[in-house]
């Protein structure tokens, strides 16, 4: 179970790759059972399945009772087969009525890794909470563009080639460099080290943190 210790009116933005949307789900649905909790993104998604309420709008505030308890709504406009990001203003009013607020704030395009262009992540101004997710199981990997989304930006970033292999010096690189996973970021910081039960050789966190903490990494490590 991941605890968070969140404060109501936290607003959590959730960027990076491989697993953002798992890590979405869990955590709506675990503060949705005693709290009112909306879902939304600042990019695009798939549309979830087995949610109770889901809103196309910002009309959610003329059809549902205020204020709002123990519910879990889900908004965001429709675009083709998936769902888009609301207007700004319309999103900063509609996080005023939840006590909790998570936002999905980066695309990956279902890959594990990625690099990031000048308008990623799309982080909201109300964001108290940034957490960058990052999948464990990529360390001793080919760079590869069939597995790092923006692969090109992602060679800038750990200073490689296409072909080269993915090393831990790279997941730091991907954390604390300007243009990484914390770039645009808000509020509090959190890794969040994904698929960990997926890596055989653990040694590999510990060494990620250590290095972090090295390096003065001023924010919260968690993992799954």
């Amino acid at each position: 179970m991941i605890d968070l210790e969140l404060k109501k009116g936290d607003v959590v933005s959730i960027v990076g790759a491989g697993g953002k949307t798992t890590l979405l789900n869990h955590l709506s649905n675990k503060y949705s059972r005693d709290s009112s909790v909306l879902i939304t993104t600042t990019t695009k998604i798939f549309i979830p399945l087995n949610y109770d309420y889901l809103y196309h709008d910002i009309k959610i505030l003329e059809t549902v009772s205020l204020p709002l308890e123990n519910s879990l709504y889900l908004v965001a406009p429709k675009y083709e087969n998936k769902l888009s990001s609301l207007p700004t203003k319309d999103l900063e009013e509609l996080i005023k009525y939840f006590d909790y607020t998570f936002i999905e704030a980066d695309g990956s395009q279902m890959k594990p890794l990625k690099g990031w262009n000048k308008s990623e992540p799309v982080i909201c101004a109300n964001t108290t909470i940034t957490i960058g997710v990052i999948d464990l199981t990529q360390v001793g990997k080919t760079i590869d563009k069939n597995f790092i989304h923006r692969v090109e930006l992602f060679c800038k970033l750990v200073d490689k080639k296409e072909g080269d292999i993915i090393t831990i010096d790279d997941y730091i690189k991907i954390i604390l460099k300007k243009d990484g996973i914390f770039k645009n970021s808000k509020g509090k910081k959190i890794i969040f080290f994904s698929k960990v039960d997926l890596v055989t050789d653990l040694k590999i966190m510990e060494e990620i943190k250590n290095k972090l903490y090295d390096e003065n990494f001023y924010g919260d490590i968690l993992e799954i």
